[in-house]
């Protein structure tokens, strides 16, 4: 009687079949080009300024470096992005990039001040790399 249930039931899985992303969204929406040249704006750059995490007189050389970007091209964008290494869980992630978030948010405020236009500065967070950092960007 067993043989022939599993038999059964071996006949009727055949014709199943295992879900998968085209089960749930057989035609996804993709990207509009705004968002994926967005995302990928500060892709592949190299960090015009790097800062350790606990620096705090970092407001006299970022004052050089915006003088000198303004002077090459007046409507340069700016990317602050605090960087942390992957942690164990998520959680420990998040606590580590909301350390950095005091340091990174005053050097994009002292950005501004050195004379970057507001909208051309971003603030950003991302966990990537060995070591805690954050990483200012130039396009």
């Amino acid at each position: 009687m067993r043989g022939i249930f599993v038999l059964v039931l071996g006949f009727g899985l055949v014709g199943c079949a295992f879900p998968s992303r085209d089960t749930f969204a057989p035609a996804p929406v993709g990207a509009d080009v705004t968002t994926i040249s967005a995302a990928r704006a500060f892709e592949g750059r190299i960090p015009l300024v790097t800062i350790l995490p606990g620096t705090t007189d970092y407001g006299s050389p970022i004052a050089g470096v915006v003088k000198q970007v303004l002077a090459i091209k007046a409507t340069a964008k700016f990317d602050v992005e605090a960087q942390a290494p992957a942690g164990v869980t998520p959680d420990s992630s998040a606590a580590t990039l909301a350390g950095l978030s005091g340091t990174a948010s005053g050097v994009a405020q002292a950005l501004i001040a050195d004379g970057a236009q507001p909208a051309n500065v971003q603030l950003t967070a991302k966990t990537v790399g060995a070591a805690s950092e954050i990483v200012i960007f130039v396009k």
